[in-house]
């Protein structure tokens, strides 16, 4: 087996890994946004919080195994790998500052010892959640794309 056989082996991992964990808070983002009760709403921040820890070991198998593979395929003369990773890092880079301070504040109201019910419903209510699943998935479906047809 070669070496570049298993660096796109890690890369797929690493990618499944990412969209599994990314997938369970896309997931939870959209079911808290028909959840009222505060202790189920926290349950499911708490839930989304636990899939980090595979995202971020996701992300590196992901970047680890895609670089090697660059390499052993002589891919970086390519324009399709740099837009690839220049997406990549766009959108881990886009969505800090749009998830990061929904669950935050969404996390405070919650957590408060009274609940501010119309704070609450202000944030549920938000668009956000679907800017944030709208611009990943399109950016993910962009990447996969690039990657399978090489464009250029």
């Amino acid at each position: 087996m070669s070496g570049y056989t298993i660096e796109r082996f890690v890369h797929l991992v690493g990618a499944f890994g990412f969209i599994a964990s990314h997938g369970a808070t896309a997931a939870i983002t959209f079911r808290i946004r028909r959840e009222r009760d505060p202790a189920r709403i926290l349950a499911y921040l708490d839930l989304s919080r636990s899939t980090r820890g595979l995202m971020h070991g996701s992300v590196a198998l992901l970047l680890l195994g895609g670089i090697g593979a660059g390499f052993h395929g002589r891919w970086w003369s390519a324009g399709w790998i740099w837009t690839s990773l220049a997406l990549f890092i766009l959108l881990f880079a886009a969505a800090f500052p749009l998830a990061v301070p929904y669950f935050r504040a969404l996390r405070r109201v919650v957590e408060a010892e009274s609940v501010d019910r119309a704070e609450l419903e202000r944030l549920l209510a938000s668009s956000r959640p679907a800017l944030l699943a709208w611009v990943e998935t399109l950016g993910v479906l962009v990447i996969l794309a690039l990657m399978v047809f090489k464009p250029f």
